[in-house]
């Protein structure tokens, strides 16, 4: 018995000390947001191409001692290599087709 509780008051101790092990952002920084601040300074505007050719846009941040871009606005599409469609999609053929039946 005296083994159970005992067993309990640590892992209930380790639950309690949990959280202040933890920190919020603790991952590695973005390499590219990293360099888009190069030869920067703290709130000068910076942007950067992310993995899926989509466009960041912010300005320079101290995030863990570094200057990274941090995004401040919507991020933008890039279609780049990606090819468009010949012939929009319409419904103008259904549309006249619904008009001509009773």
């Amino acid at each position: 018995m005296f083994i159970k509780s005992s067993c309990l008051c640590l892992f209930g101790m380790s639950l309690l000390a949990a959280p202040t092990f933890l920190n919020a952002h603790s991952g590695p920084l973005n390499g590219v947001a990293v360099k888009a601040c190069a030869n920067k300074v703290k709130s000068q505007s910076c942007k950067y191409e992310g993995s899926h050719n989509d466009l960041y846009i912010g300005s320079c941040q101290y995030m863990a001692d570094d200057l990274m871009c941090v995004r401040s606005q919507p991020i933008q599409k890039n279609d780049k290599g990606v090819s468009t469609p010949i012939k929009s999609h319409t419904h103008d053929k259904e549309k006249s087709d619904s008009k001509t039946q009773p």
